[in-house]
């Protein structure tokens, strides 16, 4: 028998992001929807595709190179298009990287899938330079009238995307970003010292480990009663574990072995931080929140929509060790304070990032695709 369900395509370059971003959204709406529409996951070969297919998620292994070589770039739109006809998708949902570079390029010339667009926050940190954000203006303007929709994770992207004419108004939906509560227990019995930071990020450039290793070794001037945690992967790795055996910094500082269990990471510690230039909304400050721990970001694009400074952590400037040093110390010295504001960021993780109000909004886009696509896509 034909099967009639509404078909959406979830795209993502490498598994662990698809496990971390998507994985379990689409679990919950092809449960929420059975019957009605199906859910798939694209990603590249990787760990996490064996523990998501284990949970009965149907993905597509298919190969989409990081690279912005031109020749790798047409090799993911011939592997990504080659997916889409195999699978006759109603409609695909790009996420942030190459899948958004190469899919909205095919979008170009496929009228009858509807394509949708989600960012994670536009790609102009505080350290971006002016030409490089004119030129990234330019391409998202090229690129404009490729998608039905463009979801936003954060409000100071949208204001971007309305002064600079890069949308129409109704391909825009605010989305924001939001985790399964239920995953991140909170445990507000004090925990016996050594306090113990955590930073959940990739090792690349953007997420700037050197701001937070500058910050621990002005600390350590003051105690050693502390530890750090670093978790992730990525190509930086060893030159961040180079610069912590240089700093003399190996007996407070650990990365920690990767794992996609990050409910018992944020467990393990008492605080989150995350130092990057720019983030959408990030799951690295949400989940520690969820998980009833305060934390610090640096002031920037995306973090700062994510907290309540001085209620559920602190913003700290991007270039000033030395303040988040000081912030780090805090912590250290306040542990009450320290646990009544894990309380207050749990209660603002539970209010304002519910993945609940997520699989809303996606279940009302995803079901509009029965429907004919408009402008470009018509």
């Amino acid at each position: 028998m034909k099967d009639t369900r509404l078909k959406i395509l979830e795209v993502c370059t490498v598994s662990s992001s698809a496990y971390a971003l998507v994985f379990h959204r689409a679990q919950a709406l092809n449960q929420r929807h059975a019957g009605q529409m199906r859910v798939d996951v694209l990603c590249s070969a990787g760990d996490e595709v064996a523990l998501m297919q284990a949970q009965g998620m149907n993905v597509i292994v298919e190969t989409l190179h990081r690279s912005l070589n031109p020749l790798q770039l047409l090799r993911s739109a011939w592997n990504l298009r080659r997916a889409i006809k195999q699978g006759g998708y109603d409609a695909v949902h790009l996420h942030f990287g190459v899948p958004g570079l190469v899919g909205r390029f095919l979008a170009f010339f496929d009228h009858k899938t509807v394509w949708i667009y989600q960012s994670h926050g536009y790609s102009i940190a505080d350290n971006t330079s002016p030409l490089a954000r004119k030129a990234y203006i330019l391409i998202e303007k090229l690129l404009k009238k490729t998608v039905r929709y463009s979801l936003f994770q954060l409000l100071e992207d949208m204001v971007l995307a309305r002064e600079h004419h890069l949308l129409d108004a109704e391909q825009m939906v605010f989305l924001g970003n939001g985790i399964d509560m239920r995953r991140f227990v909170p445990d507000f019995t004090a925990r016996q010292t050594p306090t113990t930071f955590g930073m959940v990020a990739r090792f690349e450039p953007i997420k700037n480990h050197a701001l937070l290793l500058d910050a621990v070794e002005l600390l350590t001037k003051q105690t050693r009663d502390f530890r750090v945690k670093l978790i992730g992967q990525g190509h930086l790795k060893a030159n961040v574990q180079a610069n912590i055996q240089q700093k003399g910094l190996h007996d407070v500082v650990e990365i920690v072995e990767y794992s996609n269990d990050m409910p018992a990471f944020y467990q393990s510690i008492d605080v989150g931080v995350l130092t990057s230039f720019a983030e959408g909304i990030p799951r690295a400050l949400i989940e520690p929140m969820a998980s009833g721990k305060p934390v610090i970001c640096t002031d920037v694009k995306g973090s700062r929509e994510a907290i309540i400074d001085q209620q559920t952590g602190f913003k700290t400037p991007i270039d000033s060790p030395q303040a988040l040093a000081d912030q780090m110390l805090w912590y250290i010295q306040h542990p009450e304070q320290r646990l009544a504001m894990g309380k207050a960021a749990r209660e603002h993780a539970v209010k304002h990032f519910a993945e609940t109000r997520i699989l809303d909004i996606l279940s009302d886009i995803y079901l509009t695709c029965h429907t004919s696509p408009v402008g470009a896509t018509a």
